[in-house]
């Protein structure tokens, strides 16, 4: 009875032994089917993906510094003052400039335009004076007489 199921065991082995061998055939045809494929990758398809996605990626890069730049050009423009007032407070320097210039020039000349009405003044009322003295000889002579008194009376301060 003890060798019976001995057999038995040994055919289940042998059984087994065998389906085992034929999957290691199997396996090494499979392994060497595998050895004949020449897988080639074809990366087509994602290099086209990826440019199609460049390109785009260019436009709208472009699109932005176009953007920028225009901003860039409208700020650059772009004045707090407009120019028409920028002209007239420009203008209104210039001329008060001017008008200080002027007036500062002028101003240098007071004392020869002081001398010259001075002379022009004494000379009016020396020939005025003489005019009168003129008219009336009795007043020249008292004038004399008041000039002499007051050259011989000394300065008294």
């Amino acid at each position: 009875m003890g060798y019976k199921k001995l057999d038995e065991i040994m055919e289940l082995l042998t059984d087994e032994l065998d389906g085992f061998n034929k999957s290691i055939v199997r396996l090494e045809q499979l392994t060497q089917n595998m050895d004949n494929i020449k897988v080639m990758p074809d990366t087509s398809e994602i290099e086209r993906l990826l440019r199609e996605h460049l390109n785009s990626e260019k436009t709208k890069t472009e699109r932005l510094q176009k953007s920028v730049q225009d901003i860039g050009n409208k700020i650059s423009k772009a004045r707090l003052v407009p120019k028409i007032q920028l002209w007239i407070h420009y203008s209104i320097w210039f001329i008060s400039l001017v008008v200080i210039g002027y007036l500062a020039f002028k101003s240098s000349r007071i004392d020869k335009i002081q001398e010259k009405a001075f002379a022009k003044g004494e000379q009016e009322v020396i020939s005025h004076l003489k005019g009168y003295f003129d008219l009336y000889p009795q007043h020249y002579e008292s004038y004399r007489k008041w000039l002499r008194e007051k050259d011989s009376v000394p300065d008294q301060e």
